[in-house]
């Protein structure tokens, strides 16, 4: 069964809040924000868990890369399934409206075996601050779509067909993907989302998540200072420090996120606001 995955941001900070725009915001041609995240079971009984991930987000000058490596565990009989990753875009739909940033690379791999992936659909949809019929009525009296002030989102799947578990073994699945900033407005030069609320899907608490932010590519300046996890209602479980100069890392043991829209976002050359994650 095909699942929605959206990411919105319910912090108030004021970072959170900027996330917020950054989202729904567009560039000079206004592609669609791309962000994409952890592996889901699109198909199948879920009698497997993850045992551990660990994310690793390397800052370059244009672009960012994730490196992702997720070990499974199957608890119950023998069984394949679909595993899809999220390629969700969102933004205004104005006169400059074009399709979802593209990802620059896309690879996935399992038990380090390199496996071919498909492009499936999940959901599109147009959302504003309309009932149905006013925004019907908006649409039919409107000649220029900027003035309906709406939002477009754009959700698909990057799916992997036919992944094995085998009954009582572990299954390491792996994704790489180089990717856009997405527009995180005037305080910030750009900036990430990486979905991680997907492992909510899977069977029982993830036992560790293990989050590495790389900023070796890009000038000190413009060093993120933190992560901010957002719609993770528990932070308590979140420790983050930095192990190395220009490295961050945060660790959560034990959990299950608490909605699947649960995210990481990273800011890249943000005027300093004085937030604390």
């Amino acid at each position: 069964m095909m699942k929605r995955i959206s990411i919105l941001v319910s912090s108030l900070t004021t970072f959170s809040l900027l996330v917020i725009f950054a989202i729904v915001s567009s560039a000079n041609d206004a592609p669609m924000n791309l962000q994409s995240g952890g592996a889901l079971a699109l198909t199948g009984p879920l009698s497997v868990s993850m045992e551990s991930e660990i994310v690793r987000i390397i800052l370059g000058s244009k672009s960012y890369t994730v490196d992702a490596t997720f070990n499974f565990f199957n608890s119950g009989d023998a069984v394949t399934l679909s595993v899809g990753f999220p390629k969700n875009g969102a933004g205004w739909l104005d006169g400059r409206f074009k399709q979802t940033s593209e990802f620059i690379k896309f690879e996935t791999w399992v038990d380090n075996k390199p496996v071919k992936f498909v492009e499936q659909p999940n959901t599109a949809s147009i959302e504003g601050v309309y009932t149905l019929p006013a925004l019907i009525k908006h649409i039919r009296n409107t000649n220029k779509i900027e003035k309906l002030g709406v939002m477009a989102k754009d959700y698909r799947w990057m799916v992997k067909e036919k992944v094995s578990f085998p009954s009582k073994k572990t299954t390491t699945t792996r994704v790489r993907y180089e990717a856009p900033y997405e527009n995180f407005g005037g305080e910030c030069k750009g900036g990430l989302t990486y979905i991680y609320g997907t492992g909510s899907y899977w069977n029982g608490n993830i036992g560790e998540s293990k989050f590495i932010v790389e900023t070796g590519g890009i000038p000190k300046k413009e060093w993120p200072k933190d992560m901010v996890f957002v719609l993770e209602k528990d932070k308590s479980k979140i420790t983050c420090n930095t192990i190395s100069e220009g490295t961050l890392q945060c660790i959560i043991k034990d959990y299950k996120p608490a909605t699947p829209e649960a995210g990481v976002v990273v800011g890249v050359g943000c005027i300093d606001t004085g937030v604390v994650q």
